[in-house]
């Protein structure tokens, strides 16, 4: 009788350990978002006009218990609405060498998912782009509702700092700046 009680409380104390494990791994695998749906897009200026490029091929995820994040976008997903421009462009980019434009990194300051108000925040990480990858720290917007976390982001790069050449044609040479951003819906994993 005393060892059918000491198991009982053994079995118990395990089952109470293993509600516990199972409880915590739900909390931590409820901090990790991924991308469901978003939008990248970039404006480029030259001389008497403008033009944009977008992809609504984002992936990628954040980890708001560790303030990691990792976001990509094929090349090739890139449209200008030319498909003389989208050829010399992935061409621009090697795209066949490089297929990815992506954004690795941590966030400066921790998300509260609790604030009802937009947040903004910085993150800081590696963008990588033609095979060249640069240090940045951009602004992001991040808010919740209803479907989600939004995130949306705004900031300006010189392709010339990722070993790009400025594209050209007769008298119409392309700025250096480049003015990027994304809007994204972020859900639970």
């Amino acid at each position: 009788m005393i060892e059918t009680m000491r198991s009982k409380k053994i079995i118990i104390q395990h089952v109470f350990v293993l509600g516990l494990l199972l409880f915590m791994s739900e909390m931590l695998i409820a901090q990790t978002y991924v991308a469901k749906s978003g939008s990248v897009f970039f404006e480029a200026k030259m001389t008497l006009n403008s033009y944009m490029g977008k992809s609504i091929q984002l992936q990628g995820n954040i980890d708001f218990e560790t303030g990691l994040f990792e976001f990509n976008v094929p090349v090739r997903s890139i449209k200008t609405g030319i498909t003389k421009r989208d050829k010399d462009m992935y061409e621009l980019l090697k795209e066949e060498e490089n297929p990815m434009v992506v954004f690795k990194g941590k966030l400066i300051k921790d998300f509260d998912p609790d604030v009802e108000t937009s947040q903004v925040l910085q993150a800081k990480g590696n963008f990588t782009l033609a095979g060249t990858t640069r240090e940045v720290i951009i602004g992001i917007e991040l808010s919740t509702d209803k479907e989600g976390i939004r995130l949306s982001s705004r900031w300006s790069l010189l392709i010339t700092d990722y070993k790009l050449k400025r594209p050209s044609k007769v008298i119409f040479r392309v700025n250096d700046k480049h003015d990027l951003g994304v809007d994204a819906l972020l859900v639970k994993e």
